[in-house]
């Protein structure tokens, strides 16, 4: 595989693009796909983005490049032929190509029609044909670098026009020996005059010459041809009649059959003009009438509406699908009514798709909004192609209107998702930028030996502070992906409603003293409990109670509300703030949403918060929702979970008195990392609790110096050169004296994966960065100098 990075004009994830990205090309003719040629890299762009069968032979030896469409063109023969001479891809049809490939290198641009081919690319071989054009593309010197060709396989037009060819002439025969029925009835009796065989075969071979239609034929009087027939002869108005039902008697005595007629009643005139007579003539379209039946079952099969229309829209006939969803008639669809489901602001579109169709004789499609029968609007997508005659010139529409209500909204709900990531990897970007500002600050004052206590205390707070809010950052991102794959485990304990309140207000106090709100708190009850995770539950009220502090102006009021309703116990944190637009409501729970009113009033932040309350909420089986009267009225939070009124009291747990603090032992701490700054800083801190402490920088000194020191306590980095974390304390423990130390994993991969990892590699305890610091002195000084026992599960 290459070692290059991937190259603009290879992107793409169609399979070919793939191939062509993970394919090293150094030992090819074409050499490293990074030296290509701007030209050469251009044609491979066209192709990849083309859904056109496309490919280019390049080079001396004539190496084919082709796109996703050419390879089910190549069949078996891909992905073989990728990059291999264009011959010996298509050896066995040399002798056809080289002639073409010729004029093309020779600088001719030229075009093929349903040009034969025999070709062996299934394991058969087989007839093709296809229409094709030989460009000759050009190098950055100006020279002939290769051929270009645009092809599509026309085998299966070709074949079906031979069949049509051959439909026809069977066709010509057919009618040449059974023509259309033909007859002249005289007299207002309509008194049969002349009648052809396909006449007289459709009406069974009677004798009807010499005779008054309603006596030779008088099953047809009480079906209306009779009345019909009149009707022409006294008006002298022609009647054409299309696809009309008759029921005959094939044979004298025999049941009446049904046959279907297109015909015409044309009046006959004498010399005074006045109408003699009447001339029929026909064809029985019995079979065409079944087909379309048939037709008309099958498309009512299907989801999207299908329809045929005039020229100029009118429909003439549709599938269910069409009156299932306006609710229309099929009488109040047909010719234009049916433009009256159409959206008002959308029916000038399909009124010019057919216009502008019609002059081109071309297939077209256009999305327009279609109401159904209960008056909601959705949008469609119509596709129509043309039915032509000899001239070109429509002479009607076959369509589809297919539901793409869904698709648009999935679009759009793309479109808003790659928006929204673009705009939290801006304010994630603003948001690690801010903080650092003040520690690169306040590192140069602790640097500058001319800074006076004062200020290098003032510094180390900034520092503190500054990396607790990146640290926060960190953990609401860590716990957003762990709720999203479902890896956060609940720890459920009994607690008591008063003290989570206490608690969690003990934490937002500060800041609405700050902001001088008034901070309200209400218990609907005494001595409520509730089976929840403690911390979880707190990080959940004080993410809600903290959002209504920095977005309600100075002075403003905050509330607190628990309240037992039913089943739940509903906890209501309300503010006099900005409130939230419809929309807002609608996304605050989308991850990294923000209302845009808060943006100008944030004081920092991912828009991450409330999805991750509302994470939190559902994995305790509760749901969270939010309520505003609009901008400027203020917001409503309420969480609400699961609730039992009959649950027993529980007791507290007494707490254990502490132990006596002792003075810690002087141990030998080794610690490990590539990152200097980080190692050097955190020897110093150990070094002030009294530890005895040695550095390392990659992998294979901390090895040495373990096995001479032999420390005590080992914290290791996990990715360091050399040797790993993992590798150094597999080795370590290996060692005769190595179940002896505490063996400390400090990286920034903090996953439960990760944490198993650090155990089956040997060590006691999994430190997560950035971490305090205290946790770690912590952990050494509770570490006994005897041999430790190895944690069931790491903390």
């Amino acid at each position: 595989m290459s070692s290059h990075p991937p190259l603009a004009f290879l992107a793409g994830d169609t399979g070919v693009a793939r191939l062509m990205r993970e394919r090293d090309w150094s030992g090819s003719p074409l050499g490293a796909s990074v030296l290509w040629p701007q030209s050469l890299r251009s044609v491979v762009n066209l192709m990849l983005g083309s859904a056109f069968p496309m490919f280019v032979a390049w080079g001396p030896s004539l190496s084919l490049l082709y796109n996703d469409a050419y390879a089910e063109v190549l069949g078996a023969k891909h992905p073989q032929a990728l990059g291999h001479p264009f011959y010996e891809v298509w050896h066995e049809l040399q002798a056809d190509l080289v002639p073409l490939v010729e004029r093309a290198l020779g600088g001719e641009a030229f075009f093929e029609e349903s040009l034969p081919l025999r070709v062996h690319r299934h394991g058969y071989d087989e007839d093709t044909w296809f229409t094709f054009s030989y460009s000759p593309v050009l190098d950055e010197s100006g020279a002939i670098a290769g051929l270009y060709c645009a092809c599509t396989e026309t085998t299966a037009m070709v074949l079906a026009e031979r069949h049509q060819r051959s439909e026809q002439e069977r066709l010509q025969t057919l009618f040449s020996q059974a023509p259309g029925f033909v007859a002249v009835m005289r007299g207002p009796d309509h008194v049969f005059e002349i009648a052809n065989h396909a006449y007289l075969q459709l009406t069974g071979f009677r004798d009807v010459i010499g005779k008054p239609v309603g006596e030779a034929l008088p099953e047809v009087v009480e079906q209306g041809f009779v009345a019909l027939l009149d009707k022409v002869f006294a008006t002298g108005e022609p009647y054409a009649g299309r696809s009309v039902r008759v029921m005959l008697n094939s044979e004298p005595g025999a049941p009446l059959t049904e046959a279907y007629l297109d015909f015409v009643y044309q009046p006959l005139r004498g010399l005074t003009g006045q109408v003699e007579g009447v001339f029929v003539h026909g064809h029985e379209v019995t079979a065409l009438q079944r087909a379309q039946e048939a037709l008309l079952v099958f498309s009512n099969s299907i989801p999207a509406m299908a329809w045929v229309a005039r020229v100029d829209g009118g429909l003439e006939r549709f599938n269910s699908q069409w009156s299932v969803y306006t609710g229309q008639s099929t009488e109040a669809a047909l010719e234009h009514g049916w433009t009256g489901a159409l959206h008002p602001e959308d029916r000038a579109a399909p009124r010019r798709a057919f216009a502008a169709a019609r002059e081109q004789g071309t297939e077209w499609q256009v999305e327009y909004r279609l109401r159904r029968h209960d008056g909601v609007y959705r949008w469609f997508l119509t596709r129509a192609v043309p039915q032509l005659d000899a001239s070109g010139r429509v002479l009607r529409w076959f369509g589809t209107t297919t539901d793409i209500e869904d698709a648009k909204k999935n679009h759009q709900a793309l479109c808003d998702a790659d928006r929204q990531k673009d705009e939290f990897l801006a304010t994630l970007a603003h948001e690690l930028r801010n903080p650092l500002a003040p520690i690169r600050a306040a590192v140069q004052l602790l640097g500058s030996p001319a800074s006076r206590p004062a200020a290098r205390e003032h510094a180390v707070e900034v520092i503190g502070r500054q990396v607790g809010h990146m640290a926060r950052l960190l953990d609401d991102l860590i716990d957003v992906a762990r709720i999203t794959q479902r890896r956060v485990i609940l720890k459920k304990v009994p607690l008591a409603v008063d003290d989570l309140v206490e608690s969690v207000l003990e934490t937002v106090r500060p800041l609405a003293q700050a902001k001088r709100h008034v901070l309200v708190a209400t218990v609907g009850g005494v001595g409520l409990q509730l089976v929840a995770d403690p911390l979880r539950l707190a990080q959940v009220l004080s993410n809600l109670l903290n959002n209504a502090v920095k977005y309600t102006d100075e002075g403003g009021r905050i509330g607190l509300d628990v309240q037992v309703e039913g089943n739940w116990l509903s906890f209501t944190v309300s503010d006099s703030g900005i409130g939230l637009s419809p929309a807002a409501i609608d996304n605050i729970f989308t991850m990294f949403a923000q209302e845009q009113s808060a943006l100008d009033r944030s004081e920092g932040g991912l828009g991450i918060g409330l999805a991750l309350a509302k994470g939190l909420v559902e994995l305790h089986g509760g749901k969270v929702s939010a309520f505003s009267d609009g901008p400027g009225c203020g917001s409503r939070f309420v969480v609400k979970l699961p609730y039992r009124t009959d649950r027993q009291a529980f007791s507290a747990s007494p707490v254990a008195a502490l132990p006596a603090l002792r003075q810690p032992e002087a141990r030998t701490v080794l610690l490990a990392d590539d990152n200097r700054d980080a190692v050097q800083v955190l020897a110093e801190l150990l070094r002030m609790d009294g530890y005895l402490v040695h550095t390392a920088y990659d992998g294979r000194e901390a090895l040495d110096l373990a096995t001479n020191l032999r420390p005590d306590v080992l914290v290791l980095d996990i990715g360091m050169p050399g040797l790993n974390g993992y590798e150094v304390a597999r080795l370590v423990r290996a060692q005769p004296w190595g179940d002896r130390p505490l063996l400390i994993a400090a990286t920034g991969w903090g996953q439960d994966d990760d944490r198993q990892k650090a155990l089956t590699a040997g060590f006691n305890r999994h430190l997560t960065k950035p971490f305090d610091p205290q946790q770690l002195s912590d952990w050494i000084a509770e570490f006994p100098l005897a041999a430790p026992q190895v944690d069931a599960g790491l903390p």
